[in-house]
């Protein structure tokens, strides 16, 4: 009877310990997806919510990549302009993408696949030639892509990538998830796309504004934000060299090459990553003041860094100095 005794004491104290042992935080996880390195980190919450959203990550590039087989993307792509019937989140995404290809005239268009396919920066060392452009240039037009309800038609030879706004997208939907699972403080991080939930302990997250071809981690500035986003969009980013001239991924869609007007990157701060994610393409295809119109029109900040290194700032932020170390923060 004393040995059950003790045993029993033994198993209360260990569900005791083991049952009030909290998480320590912050929780993060990484992962390699969505063609990109990314990290998730939360304050509050648990790893049950943690975990979940990588899930959802995983979802959603199944469900939007032009590469998958079973995709929906892949279905519009590979459909000789018959209409698809499309998830309502693919159909939402599409929305979204068209509403900006239209208010940017095009600076940011879904269908520019083609173009993207045959400049393939990681692989080529030399450009296409301007026939071959010239010719693609002919199947590159958002206003070839109808959405009716869940139904998708992309007319004629259109093919559809998202690679410049599902990351944004994806992100919007995991804040909302974790959010639901009761997270008030964190930090996604899918790539460069950067998405804010609350603040950290009352004070506004720092996120690093990565220098155009620094080296070390080197830093152009710091932002300051809290429950906001930042997505930037660089041509330093993907690139090859050839006869000491680069040639990125960022590609015009009205010329046909990689944009080439000074800027080597723009971010934009917003509240909606997905808007955050497809102004950035769209705002450094456009330049500095066509950019900052439309930005505003939308409710945007941003900033760009031409080559020289020189940042400017939309009206919205304002720029400190402390220690030699710049500090970018939203107006009040």
């Amino acid at each position: 009877m004393k040995k059950l005794s003790i045993i029993l004491l033994c198993t209360l104290l260990i569900l005791l310990f083991t049952g009030c042992r909290k998480n320590v935080y912050p929780l993060t996880v990484t992962d390699f997806m969505l063609d990109t390195l990314i990290s998730i980190t939360i304050y509050d919450g648990d790893t049950d919510a943690l975990n979940g959203a990588v899930k959802l990550c995983k979802t959603y590039e199944e469900l939007l990549s032009k590469t998958v087989k079973t995709s929906d993307i892949y279905k519009i792509n590979h459909s000789n302009g018959t209409p698809v019937e499309v998830s309502p989140d693919t159909a939402e995404l599409l929305q979204t993408a068209l509403d900006i290809a239209e208010r940017s005239g095009g600076a940011f268009d879904p269908t520019i696949m083609p173009l993207i396919e045959i400049w393939n920066v990681r692989n080529r060392t030399t450009p296409p030639c301007d026939t071959e452009i010239l010719k693609l240039l002919e199947y590159v037009s958002f206003k070839s892509v109808k959405i009716n309800g869940n139904f998708v038609t992309a007319e004629g030879n259109t093919k559809i990538d998202l690679g410049g706004i599902a990351k944004g997208f994806i992100a919007d939907k995991v804040k909302l998830y974790l959010i639901s699972k009761g997270v008030s403080s964190g930090i996604i991080n899918l790539g460069g796309n950067t998405l804010l939930i609350g603040n950290k302990n009352g004070q506004d997250f720092s996120v690093g504004l990565q220098k155009p071809f620094g080296k070390n981690g080197e830093l152009s500035a710091t932002l300051l934000l809290t429950d906001k986003t930042a997505v930037t969009s660089g041509v330093y980013q993907r690139y090859f060299k050839y006869e000491d001239k680069i040639y990125h991924h960022i590609i015009n869609p009205e010329t046909g090459y990689p944009t080439d007007n000074g800027l080597y990157s723009v971010t934009v701060i917003a509240d909606s990553s997905s808007l955050a994610d497809g102004l950035s393409t769209a705002c450094l295809n456009l330049g500095t003041e066509k950019g900052t119109a439309l930005a505003k029109s939308c409710g945007a900040e941003l900033i760009f860094i031409t080559g020289n290194g020189k940042l400017i700032l939309t009206d919205g932020l304002t720029e400190t100095v402390h220690d030699g170390k710049k500090y970018i923060t939203l107006k009040q």
